[in-house]
């Protein structure tokens, strides 16, 4: 779907698995009772540039349902990321803004039509309102 709404970009890029564009996050592997706390590094596997516009679409795709504790870590810890970068580039005077989104299949579509519309930012997936429950 990427390649058949190309016209919507710039430019797109996917991330190598490892060595690419990494960020810190911490979850603990079990659902119930006490755990320890794992800390890795997460690589999104796309970014995306907005036709014509300072806006990064950063997107990691995962399966229908995939709402593991390490999921919902990945996307709790990259939304603050992303959020902390913005207002960061905002202080700095830099145009540029980073939007990220956890995809799964059933959330491709209405991506696409969120970009066509121009109402990607902000927007959540049906996978990433799972992942924040």
């Amino acid at each position: 779907m990427l390649f058949s709404n190309a016209q919507l970009f710039d430019a797109f890029v996917k991330m190598p698995d490892r060595g690419g564009y990494a960020f810190p996050y911490s979850y603990k592997p079990a659902r119930t009772g006490k755990t320890h706390v794992s800390n890795e590094n997460f690589n999104p596997d796309f970014f995306v540039r907005v036709k014509d516009s300072h806006d990064i679409l950063v997107v990691e795709i995962k399966a229908e349902g995939d709402d593991s504790n390490r999921n919902r870590a990945k996307c709790r810890d990259g939304l603050k990321h992303f959020e902390t970068l913005n207002a960061r580039l905002a202080t700095a005077g830099e145009p540029w803004r980073y939007h990220f989104y956890f995809l799964s299949p059933d959330d491709f579509a209405i991506f696409f039509d969120q970009v066509k519309e121009d109402k990607f930012a902000g927007w959540k997936s049906g996978l990433m309102q799972d992942l924040r429950e």
